[in-house]
């Protein structure tokens, strides 16, 4: 039999998980016939409260919760995850702060809300549904979201690292640039195109329609398939790129391969430049010009948020874009030469 969480006693009582918490602890503001309810209503279901979480929570020590919610393939190997695990885990170590990590793969509620251990949580990847209606109902659970909008959040402002690329391009003589972006719902996608736009239009490159492409949802083997076609056809009508911003290393990871197939040359005939760490553009062959993530300063100004909002103080920037770098290395040559 699975052991009865808060949740449980939350739906049962019609109350929010943080109130069943409160109860049960003694802490917050439970009126005493709620109090009394819940704790009939946990004795009734057979809860057994969480002998850790009760001594960490008597010793009053600080635990934040990483939570990322996405596939378990995507997790190790890539380029905002994996750097992300690592920088939290260093500030957690030098504010000498516990963690609890979990990756969530249900599309639904993260069991680190019900386990009632962390006190607060930085969040990376999609916010669900579920998890979305969970946060509108609890307002007052310190919650950090992760490159994804929300009420306080952190972000790289792709847009205006998207409008560089289109500057550093204009001036080094490009004029037929094309952009490959994700579904038009995702926060990078917005922001990738609507850097571009700015960009043609503020250094007189002409926006044209068949130059620009999505990729699906498609994964693994799929994406790459997917991507391998969209370099074909960016090439095989008559107007032709001479340079392809794109979003993470995978696209330009296929394009390095299949372009000397149809005969292109990179940076010769095309120069590409990739949404992605510093680490990815460097793994590959040329190495690649990349729009990065200041990362370190991502979870760092996630990390003082996340402090603030533990100890009830409404940070001053809740929704706070960090800029990114254009990084100029082999996939980008001058067309002046």
């Amino acid at each position: 039999m699975s052991r009865v969480k808060l949740r449980d006693i939350a739906d049962y009582t019609g109350t929010a998980i943080s109130t069943v918490s409160a109860a049960l602890n003694g802490t917050g503001r439970v009126s005493p016939d709620k109090a009394k309810q819940i704790r009939e209503a946990a004795e009734k279901l057979g809860f057994k409260p969480n002998l850790a979480a009760q001594l960490l929570k008597n010793h009053e020590v600080d635990i934040f919760g990483l939570i990322i919610s996405d596939r378990l393939t995507r997790l190790t190997g890539h380029g905002v995850y994996s750097e992300l695990q690592e920088k939290f885990l260093n500030e957690c170590r030098a504010g000498k702060i516990r963690t609890q990590f979990e990756l969530d793969r249900t599309g639904g509620i993260p069991a680190t809300f019900s386990d009632g251990i962390a006190k607060g949580v930085i969040h990376a990847g999609v916010i669900s549904e579920p998890l979305r209606d969970w946060l509108e109902r609890n307002p007052a659970y310190p919650f950090v979201s992760f490159e994804e909008p929300w009420k306080y959040c952190v972000r790289t402002d792709f847009e205006t690292g998207v409008r560089k690329a289109v500057q550093y391009l204009a001036a080094t003589g490009h004029r037929r640039i094309g952009l490959f972006c994700g579904p038009a719902q995702f926060d990078l996608s917005k922001q990738m195109e609507a850097g571009f736009r700015k960009g043609c239009k503020e250094f007189g490159r002409e926006i044209r329609p068949e130059l620009i492409r999505r990729h699906s949802l498609a994964v693994g083997r799929d994406h790459f398939l997917e991507c391998a076609q969209h370099v074909r056809e960016f090439f095989s009508g008559p107007v032709k790129p001479d340079a392809i911003i794109a979003p993470g290393q995978g696209f330009c990871t296929v394009a390095l391969y299949e372009l000397p197939r149809l005969g292109v040359r990179v940076p010769e005939d095309v120069s590409l430049i990739g949404a992605c760490s510093g680490w990815e553009a460097e793994r590959v062959y040329p190495q690649l010009t990349s729009i990065e993530r200041n990362i370190e300063l991502l979870v760092a100004n996630a990390m003082k948020m996340l402090r603030q909002l533990t100890r009830g103080i409404a940070p001053e920037n809740p929704n706070q874009l960090i800029p990114a770098d254009l990084v100029v290395r082999d996939t980008v040559v001058s067309r002046f030469q």
